[in-house]
């Protein structure tokens, strides 16, 4: 099914009236009714590590007896409607609250989906219809057994990946079983040990245990259902087995840790609530989305400096979450944001040496309404950045407006664009290099020496055709910003080094945000000790030009073996940086949750 409304036009930026009180509650910028509040949940990492999920060799072999069985046998199925997002039940009585964008939802206490026929009744109840909530339909396959239908990206026919919603009425004992039926990707983590996630409302109220990994017979392998738009293949189906620990229990499953709009104006509202703040972070409003949402431009430098030292200072610009079911992005930009903003000695550094542009969300919208790839007009803002339109592309346009500014008024020396990757482990960046340089290899060089979770053999810095209207490659091209990245992390783990074969958590992924602040200290640093060390390195490395060993972007499955073995060969550990300032509380990042 395609999810579709007509996207209202832009706002342009206009005086910031009632910013940033006014940003809550987000916008949708669609039709349908949603909950009036959005999920709230603990941010507590567990105590122990999350091993991946290695698969019994006969699990797919399962699998096809399964489909099998239950194909031969269609009387013997329920096929009961529980959920729909879409059809669902019409809201009772007035709005708790309107939404405020023009033309958009209003927020309800909504009715469930599904009323239990009593107390025998163990039928799952589900829902979605919150921020950032994606699944459109759950049929009951058998009691314990359920078909689910995601949501396409609105005004589109695909990109189906994201799934975040909740389920209640849980039984104790019993093994559940969820099939999400319209992945399109043919290839995921999944079938390289990633877990779905799970947040458990009792486990959360009793003990303060938040997100963790659940599930097995996990599996991810292509149906027979096929695709309506263009491509005509199949889609392909997620399936995984859990069992609850309580009874009557509201339980949320996500393919990430989610991380909404709504949690960013919070954690912006915390910072703000510092005394010291306004003498290092500054916030304004860079332009409105289609749904009338406020994008947030965070300035971080040390602003009671010297006019002469502030006019002097270069310029550092990140951006995240321009895909918007890539949430890890938020996680990692969390933690370059508590860093920057945080009292220790290297953040001071930064702060008195740059200023540092942040546009920390660049698609509310999508996020707000849990897509997965696209904006609300059902585009991949990711290739737009060429000829944005000011009034379908707002974000775009005004960032890299932002940007040309910017240029105009000082050196821009790095610019970083955080995502998360579906279909491969670590965190890696692809880069821009065209001829023999080495110059463009040095950033994630030293980013690979200070984090055990970075593998510089999965970086690739050739230009595809493809990726020609990226962010990273319009502002190394158009815009002259040499060290111009976009970073990935992995939406499951690492393959090697000590967080081998265990989940990234939150407190990894803003980790990954603090070592990418300590990587700006080593390549800015007068000291060029490790900048030269890394590029004797990277000269051992490609002796003949700056290309030779780079991986494509969408790479076959024999680079990837060969990336894997020349990895298992290296055993060395590798070194760790030391902190520049004094040891102690003022020179650690931030605490993580």
């Amino acid at each position: 099914p395609t999810r579709s409304s007509p996207p209202p036009q832009a706002s342009v930026p206009s005086a910031s009236v009632g910013y940033p009180e006014s940003n809550l509650p987000a916008r949708s910028g669609i039709s349908m009714p949603m909950l009036v509040h959005p999920p709230d949940f603990l941010r507590v990492v567990p105590e122990e590590p999350e091993p991946i999920y290695v698969a019994p060799e006969n699990l797919f072999d399962d699998i096809v007896r399964q489909e099998a069985d239950r194909m031969s046998r269609p009387a013997s199925e329920l096929n009961k409607v529980v959920f729909d997002s879409v059809e669902a039940r019409v809201p009772t009585g007035p709005p708790v609250q309107r939404d405020g964008g023009g033309g958009g939802p209003c927020y309800y206490e909504l009715p469930p989906s599904y009323v239990l026929s009593g107390l025998n009744d163990t039928t799952l109840v589900f829902e979605s219809r919150f921020e950032c909530g994606n699944l459109r339909r759950a049929v009951q396959v058998y009691e314990f057994e359920y078909d689910l239908v995601l949501n396409p990206d609105y005004n589109t026919k695909s990109h189906t990946q994201w799934y975040f919603f909740r389920v209640g009425n849980t039984r104790r004992g019993p093994s559940y079983r969820f099939n999400i039926l319209n992945m399109v990707k043919p290839t995921s983590v999944y079938n390289d040990g990633m877990r779905p996630l799970m947040y458990s409302s009792i486990q959360a109220s009793v003990r303060s245990v938040g997100w963790m990994r659940c599930g097995e017979n996990i599996a991810y392998y292509q149906n027979g259902l096929r695709r309506k738009d263009k491509s005509g293949s199949n889609y392909y189906t997620l399936t995984f087995t859990v069992n609850f620990e309580h009874d009557n229990d509201i339980v949320y499953f996500s393919h990430c840790y989610p991380y909404g709009y709504t949690d960013l104006q919070k954690d912006l509202r915390e910072y703000e609530k510092d005394p010291n703040m306004p003498r290092r972070f500054r916030r304004r409003k860079l332009c409105e989305t289609l749904a009338g949402n406020a994008v947030d431009l965070l300035t971080i430098t040390s602003f009671c400096s010297d006019p002469a030292a502030l006019r002097s200072r270069r310029a550092v610009v990140v951006t995240a979450r321009v895909h918007p079911g890539e949430s890890n992005a938020s996680w990692v930009m969390k933690g370059m944001l508590d860093f920057l903003t945080g009292p220790s000695q290297d953040a001071r550094i930064l702060r008195d040496n740059f200023i540092f542009k942040i546009v920390p969300m660049l698609n509310p919208d999508g996020v707000i309404v849990g897509n997965y790839r696209c904006s609300l007009a059902g585009q991949d803002l990711n290739r737009l950045w060429d000829d944005p339109s000011r009034k379908m592309h707002p974000t775009i346009f005004f960032t890299k407006s932002m940007i040309r500014h910017l240029l105009n008024d000082r050196e821009v020396v790095l610019y970083i664009d955080i995502h998360g990757h579906s279909r491969k482990k670590n965190v890696f960046m692809y880069g821009n290099s065209e001829g023999s340089s080495l110059r463009e290899k040095i950033f994630p060089g030293l980013l690979c020496r200070n984090s055990n979770c970075f593998n510089f053999d999965d970086c690739c810095f050739k230009v595809q055709k493809s990726k020609e209207s990226t962010a990273r490659v319009v502002a190394y091209r158009e815009l002259s910003i040499i060290n111009a990245f976009t970073l990935e992390a992995s939406f499951c783990g690492a393959d090697f080094g000590p967080l081998a074969d265990v989940h990234f958590t939150t407190r990894t992924l803003e980790e990954m945000g603090y070592m990418l602040c300590d990587a700006i200290l080593d390549f800015c640093d007068p000291d060029q000790g490790r900048v030269s060390q890394v590029m004797r390195e990277l000269q051992m490395l490609f002796p003949d030009d700056g290309n030779s060993d780079d991986v494509s972007d969408s790479e076959d499955d024999g680079a990837a073996a060969a990336r894997a073995r020349r990895r298992k060969g290296k055993k060395v550990k590798r070194e760790k940086p030391t902190k520049k300032g004094t040891k102690g509380e003022d020179t650690a990042g931030p605490p993580a949750d």
